[in-house]
C-alpha cells in the first residue's frame, strides 16, 4: 500500500533519502526543511545509516500532496545515483531482473518486494510491491534505464497503474529501444 510499511521497525538507507535533496536541487532548503519536519536530517543521509522508513514515506506523503507527482518521480529518478547498486549488476537488464535483491539490500525489515521477469519478447516486466508511491516506483526504473550502466543503449518504459487497494502499486514494462528509433 502506497506510503504505509506494515513493519514499523523497517529502515532504508540514509544515502537513499539523499534522492530527495537531489530532486529539490532548485530549492535546497525547502527540501531539508521538509525532511526535518519528518525528523530527517542532512546528517545522516550516509550510506552507513539506516532510517526509520515510515519517516521518509511520510515525507513523501507530503511531498506528492503538496508539490505533485512529478517530483515524486524525480525523486525515485535520483535512486540510482545513491543507492547500494552493487557493480555485479553492470547493465540494467541485469539491474532490473535483481531489483528485488537490491531493493533488500537498500531497506531492513518487511518492505514489501519487486518481481521482475523477461517476457518472451524481451520485455523486462516489474511488479512493484513496495510501499513506496507509484510515480517514485516509475521514476526509480526510468532513472535506472538512464544509467550509466546503458552502455549506450535506450529504453522506453511504460507504466501501467496497479489497483487503488493492495500490495501491487504499479507495474512497469522495459523495453529495448533500437538506435535508430
Amino acid at each position: 500500500m502506497e506510503f504505509v510499511c506494515t513493519d514499523p521497525t523497517a529502515t532504508v538507507r540514509g544515502a537513499n533519502v539523499r534522492s530527495t535533496l537531489d530532486a529539490f536541487s532548485l530549492l535546497p532548503l525547502a527540501g531539508r526543511a521538509l525532511l526535518a519536519r519528518h525528523g530527517l536530517k542532512p546528517e545522516d543521509l550516509r550510506e552507513d545509516q539506516f532510517l526509520p522508513l515510515q519517516r521518509w514515506l511520510n515525507a513523501l506523503r507530503e511531498i506528492e500532496a503538496e508539490v505533485g507527482p512529478s517530483v515524486m518521480r524525480k525523486i525515485g529518478s535520483h535512486v540510482i545515483e545513491n543507492a547500494d547498486f552493487p557493480p555485479a549488476f553492470a547493465d540494467v537488464e541485469s539491474i532490473l531482473l535483481a531489483l528485488d535483491q537490491i531493493y533488500h539490500v537498500n531497506h531492513r525489515g518487511e518492505v514489501g518486494h519487486y518481481s521482475s521477469s523477461r517476457d518472451e519478447d524481451g520485455t523486462i516486466r516489474v511488479r512493484c510491491e513496495t510501499p513506496y508511491p507509484r510515480q517514485f516506483e516509475r521514476g526509480l526504473v526510468e532513472g535506472i534505464c538512464r544509467s550509466r550502466r546503458t552502455d549506450g543503449r535506450r529504453f522506453s518504459v511504460e507504466f501501467i497503474e496497479g489497483p487503488n487497494a493492495g500490495d501491487l502499486t504499479c507495474t512497469l514494462l522495459v523495453r529495448a529501444v533500437d538506435a535508430g528509433g
